[in-house]
Parts: structure tokens; sequence; C-alpha cells
């Protein structure tokens, strides 16, 4: 009779470490077939306007989580749908899409506030035409470097010759929104917002009022340089 109970407990420790080891197994391949780790993040089974406190659609469940690949994450992703009460939507949020922390504003405070500022820097929002952000390629978090074009410059010694300049050789996109079109009203510009030291925030500000900003995207991992000016005289000479 004993022999029959260890021979029992025997394939019930044989029974649990074979589903274990499967269960390693699965794990492991789920890993593998998505790249990596798979992270739970927080999205909207509805599109949500911005302007919108979000504690009446957390009432009504309208958040989930899915899970994706770690290396896909967004910056400042929403993990826990908690972390959402008591906020209110700065920016227009997209069913299915993940919630980032920079497009809410609310009773969290965050390092840099909504946008994420870094230290040192300030939030400078451009209206610039598709065109001027590389084709609308330009998404939140990427680099560029932004350059002025004037055409009629008085200064001390007489008007200055019609120029190109590099105004900020490196600059962090920090959010790019598009205005909601209403009636016959036609979408005209792109709000972008930049980070900017205090002086590149004031020759970015005059380039927008008395001349026109241009952006270039930076490659991935790379930082951009000054290129220096260029005038009419140099391109023909």
């Amino acid at each position: 009779m004993r022999s029959r109970g260890l021979v029992i407990a025997v394939a019930f420790l044989l029974a649990m470490s074979a589903t274990f080891v499967v269960y390693l197994y699965m794990r492991g391949v789920e890993q593998r077939s998505t790249g990596g780790r798979m992270v739970a993040v927080v999205v909207s089974d509805e599109d949500i306007p911005a302007g919108t406190t979000l504690d009446e659609l957390i009432a009504e469940d309208h958040f989930s989580t899915i899970r994706v690949p770690e290396d896909a994450v967004v910056r400042d992703a929403v993990l826990s749908v908690q972390d959402l009460e008591g906020r209110e939507t700065s920016a227009p949020i997209l069913a299915g899409e993940q919630i980032s922390t920079t497009r809410l504003r609310g009773s969290q405070q965050l390092p840099g506030g909504n946008l994420g500022i870094p230290d040192g820097y300030q939030a400078v929002t451009l209206p610039l035409e598709t065109p001027r952000l590389a084709g609308g390629a330009i998404q939140q978090g990427d680099r560029v470097t932004l350059y002025g074009t004037f055409t009629n410059v008085a200064s001390a010694k007489g008007n200055a010759p019609a120029a190109t300049v590099t105004l900020v050789a490196d600059v962090e996109i920090l959010e790019v929104t598009t205005p909601e079109v209403t009636g016959e009203t036609a979408q005209t510009a792109e709000m972008v917002t930049l980070a900017l030291k205090a002086k590149d925030a004031q020759n970015v500000v005059f380039a927008q009022e008395q001349g026109s900003v241009w952006m270039s995207l930076l490659p991935p991992n790379e930082r951009g340089t000054d290129s220096g000016t260029t005038t009419a005289a140099e391109l023909v000479r």
C-alpha cells in the first residue's frame, strides 16, 4: 500500500515537472516569435478628442491592455488604467493606439510637465506646412535641424542679402498634432512643438515671424551639425 502511494506521488511530481517544462518552452517560443519580452500597455476602444476627461470613460470600461514587444513601446506609455484616473487628454488619442502620458494633463505631476520638456529647455510650437516637415514624416521623439530663410533683412549697414541659415542644428520634437478640420475649413499646417534653449527659441520665433522655417529630419542616433549660411552669391560664384 505504501509502495502504491509512493508511485502515485512520483507520477504526480513528474506530471507537474512536465507541465512546467512545457510552460517554459511555450514562453520561450512566444518571446522568440515577438523578438523579446512583451509589455502590457493601455489602449482605448474608441477615438478620444483633446480636452476629454477620462474618468467617465474609465467607468464605462473603454480601456483595456494589449501586449506589445518591449522595443515597440512608445515613450512614457501608460501601463495601467489606474494611471488615467483624474487625467484629461491634451491631444487626440486614436482607438487601439498606445497612450502616452505626454498626451495627458491632470493630477499627476510628470518630470518636464505633460510634454516631458528637458531641463533647461522651453517648449515652442510652430505651425508648419507638410513640405516643411520632411513631407510629414516627422513624429514625436524625432530629432531635426531647423533652417531659416530671410529675403529682406535690414541692418545697421544696410539691407542684408537673402540667406538661409542654420537656426538650431539639433532639436528634439516633443509633439506633432494635426488641427481638427471643421466644416469647409481646409487643413493648412500641422502644429510642431520643439524643445529649445531660450536663445534658440528667440531666434526660431524671429525666423518664423520675419522669414520662413524649414526642418530636415535627422537619421536615428545621428546628431545635427551647423552648416553655416548660404546666400545667392555663394551658390553662383
